[in-house]
């Protein structure tokens, strides 16, 4: 959106006590454009020892939050995002130093938005085509300890967000469901703390009927290219935000993912076997 007011984008930065490996799994080219970046805890004693009791088997919420994303100051030269960033145990080219006096970026440190609950609703309101420019990034964090490794359960995520508008319930956004493959993330030990982020606005773009605007329409669907990241569209239809209160709902799961194929067309169907929901709210003014 050319109406961005986010003037603080520099201002806090929440440094957060996480041990970063693994590779990212990147939904290139799919809207919002949405990561997931494995981060695991350090413990001083190592894995959980066997003797101790575990968690049921499942994916636990940790956090979440609307946060503000560097526009428009752009992205780094390789084309990643400014943040979140991560620290690592060799300088990160795209935040190599932190601290006064500087020092290497080191593992256990990731740099995030700032979250807020007030936003600007000009910048957020998605309402003509032009507007597609984001406001803020969501960021749901979620531990795995489902210990599921199995090649046939994908992980998913949906988000949504909804406004009540003249008594009723609509829609400013929905993913559909994003599904990132097969679960990279289950049968670590100790456990793995994820991140999914992506970047949002809210409304039409201008456009009507089902999956417009911000509510997304299929991607690699059907017949997904495999492996490989693909959308499968909720068939909502978004409406423009109105000032006031917007609930934000994000739903991570591991599922079984069948795939059938008939005269060509390949579709999925999926039976949730773990899930985490986090749900939040924040106001436009």
């Amino acid at each position: 959106m050319t109406k961005c007011r986010l003037l603080q984008v520099f201002a806090a930065l929440l440094i957060v006590a996480f041990f970063v490996f693994g590779q990212q799994v990147v939904a290139q080219g799919v809207p919002h454009n949405y990561h997931t970046q494995i981060v695991h805890r350090v413990n001083p004693d190592g894995a959980r020892p066997a003797a101790n009791p575990a968690p049921t088997d499942n994916l636990y919420p940790i956090s979440q939050a609307f946060v503000v994303t560097p526009v428009p100051i752009g992205t780094n030269s390789d084309g990643t995002d400014l943040w979140p960033c991560f620290g690592g145990s060799t300088a990160n080219p795209d935040c190599p130093t932190i601290g006064d006096p500087s020092i290497t970026f080191p593992a256990g440190g990731v740099a995030l938005g700032a979250p807020q609950y007030v936003w600007s609703y000009s910048a957020c309101d998605a309402s003509k085509a032009s507007d597609t420019t984001p406001c803020g990034q969501t960021e749901t964090w979620y531990e795995d300890d489902s210990n599921d490794t199995s090649s046939t359960d994908d992980l998913t995520y949906s988000l949504a967000v909804t406004q009540v508008q003249s008594g009723k319930t609509v829609y400013i956004a929905d993913s559909g469901i994003v599904d990132f493959g097969p679960n990279p993330y289950g049968g670590l030990s100790p456990a793995a703390d994820v991140i999914i982020y992506g970047d949002q606005n809210f409304g039409t773009l201008g456009a009507t009927g089902k999956n417009n605007g911000n509510c997304e329409a299929d991607f690699n669907y059907p017949s997904p290219v495999l492996p490989g990241v693909f959308v499968v569209a909720a068939n909502k239809t978004c409406v423009n935000p109105i000032p006031g209160l917007a609930t934000v709902t994000a739903t991570t799961e591991i599922s079984t993912a069948t795939f059938t194929t008939k005269k060509g067309v390949t579709t999925v169907k999926y039976t949730t076997k773990y899930k985490a929901s986090q749900k939040w709210d924040i106001f436009f003014q």
